[in-house]
């Protein structure tokens, strides 16, 4: 018999961006919240972490979000700015529980 677990709600902006903000305070110097498909996969993207985190701590909007039941876990779909003020796309996946986010992608639009 298999049975279904809940599936939480999503967060709403303002508790995504107040989570997002919390890991990125607590993370150490050296912790890059980036998978290696986001760092490597994409290069001619033109993306660094830096551009990433910018957009992060910036101002942003959540185009859309799912929910991943393999990972459960919610992923965010976030429109930002780069360092040098293009606007970028950032997908996350988030742990609400442990308080911490995986940029899994990003791209410029």
């Amino acid at each position: 018999m298999s049975m279904e677990g809940f599936i939480p709600e999503p967060l709403s902006a303002d508790k995504l961006k107040k989570l997002v903000q919390e890991a990125l305070e607590k993370a150490p110097d050296d912790h890059n919240p980036e998978t290696f498909h986001a760092l490597f996969d994409h290069l001619e993207r033109g993306l660094s972490t830096d551009d990433v985190i910018h957009a992060l701590e910036g101002d942003w909007t959540i185009a859309r979000h799912a929910f991943n039941k393999k990972e459960w876990q919610h992923k965010y779909e976030i429109d930002g700015e780069s360092v040098d003020g293009d606007r970028i796309t950032v997908i996350i996946a988030v742990d609400t529980l442990r308080r911490e986010f995986t940029v899994v992608t990003r791209w410029r639009e």
